[in-house]
């Protein structure tokens, strides 16, 4: 049984709200945190590699349906904290009393290697965490093979995101690089690429998404960059009937992917 941390100004309870705190900090480490049952499960199944599991015992309950097997981190690689103490740590409201800090994944172009048909979401220069984590559930909800995040303006490990994820941010392959990168990989591999942007009169649905394709998406702000809207086979939009002109980018990557879903469900 390890020692039960009472201290706020103890050592480990201060990385820690660093690590919660600091993006840069996440970054120089490549340390983040995970919290709740549901979010620290998926990252060990998934491959995570723990540094520590924080435990506080009169806060955490086991679930059936996010097993973690605590015996199998071993035990010098768990820290029980008092109430107090996690919730000085703790990010989000509604405290499991379970929190893993975990070692960042970095997946590369060269690392990836897709199917006959892959469906990959491109997302420039995101920078909303919020966003990105409900793109994220939504991209795990429809089987999309990859994410790439290209020229990104937040951080994947930002607690917002894996809040918003659902810790799906653990459960799919996700590639950080450049636009040009991007943009070259699909031309190599043949990989049909569309950008979505209200500038257009080309509808999404008409859009042929069953076979290898991949959907360019833009920042919250400014849509996507030329380069994109460039490189393009097609440029896609999404048919608007009231005053606005464009959806959350988070709406937009939902509606889009699920029509390549239902498309590939069809043809079989």
């Amino acid at each position: 049984m390890s020692i039960l941390i009472t201290s706020l100004q103890n050592p480990l309870v201060k990385s820690i709200v660093k690590l919660q705190q600091k993006a840069s900090e996440r970054k120089s480490t490549g340390i983040f945190v995970a919290e709740g049952r549901r979010e620290v499960s998926l990252a060990l199944r998934n491959g995570i590699k723990a540094k520590k599991l924080i435990l506080c015992p009169v806060l955490y309950q086991p679930d059936a349906l996010y097993p973690i097997d605590i015996k199998d981190i071993g035990k010098d690689h768990i820290a029980e904290v008092s109430d107090p103490v996690y919730r000085k740590i703790a990010y989000r409201e509604g405290v499991e009393g379970i929190m893993l800090l975990g070692k960042s994944k970095a997946l590369s172009l060269e690392d990836y290697q897709p199917s006959e048909t892959p469906l990959i979401i491109v997302l420039e220069g995101v920078e909303k965490p919020g966003n990105l984590g409900a793109i994220l559930r939504t991209t795990d909800a429809a089987g999309v093979e990859a994410i790439f995040l290209c020229d990104a303006r937040t951080d994947l490990y930002n607690p917002n995101a894996i809040r918003a994820s659902l810790g799906c941010v653990f459960s799919q392959k996700i590639i950080e690089c450049s636009n040009r990168q991007a943009i070259d990989w699909l031309a190599e591999k043949g990989i049909s690429l569309y950008a979505a942007s209200p500038g257009t009169p080309h509808l999404h649905f008409h859009a042929d998404f069953s076979k290898p394709t991949a959907i360019a998406f833009g920042a919250e702000d400014k849509g996507l960059s030329d380069t994109w809207l460039k490189e393009a086979g097609q440029v896609i939009k999404i048919p608007m009937r009231g005053v606005i002109d464009s959806l959350n980018v988070s709406a937009s990557v939902a509606i889009v992917t699920f029509e390549a879903v239902r498309q590939r469900i069809i043809k079989g």
